[in-house]
């Protein structure tokens, strides 16, 4: 027996208004992870990224420290296409910091997205926490 147009009416706007509800709150974890990331950025990431920079630019591997956009970027200067940026990803299902590692072999050029400091809220994240999330992601990025 088919089910009347009333039925389905009340089960389509049920499904609507918790799709508008879950909308909103992605929205507002959206906003205060813009936030944080905002001060994060100034106060955590650039001055580490700096300081990673000139300790292996003192090793003899050269790099700068820029930031273009709503991020931070390492980048070699042997290539600019060897670089380590740290940027607010909020495409994906919670908003959450990747770490972008491009690196150049050659002619031919990798890159890999991965993210760092998981399930940690991004105003709790430290120095030493990124610090270790870009030590990690060294190797890549002083391999000839």
């Amino acid at each position: 027996m088919p089910m009347e147009i009333v039925q389905i009416r009340r089960r389509v706007q049920v499904r609507l208004a918790d799709i508008k509800r879950a909308a909103a709150e992605r929205r507002e974890q959206v906003a205060a992870a813009e936030r944080a990331y905002g001060s994060f950025l100034a106060n955590v990431a650039t001055p580490t990224l700096h300081a990673v920079a000139q300790s292996l630019s003192a090793e003899g591997y050269p790099y700068k420290v820029t930031t273009p956009g709503n991020a931070v970027r390492m980048v070699s200067d042997r290539s600019g296409r060897t670089y380590l940026e740290i940027r607010l990803d909020t495409a994906g299902a919670a908003p959450q910091l990747v770490a972008d590692v491009g690196r150049e072999r050659g002619s031919r050029v990798f890159a890999d997205e991965r993210p760092i400091c998981q399930r940690m809220p991004i105003e709790s994240i430290t120095d030493e926490d990124l610090l270790a999330a870009i030590l990690d992601a060294m190797a890549e990025l002083i391999e000839r």
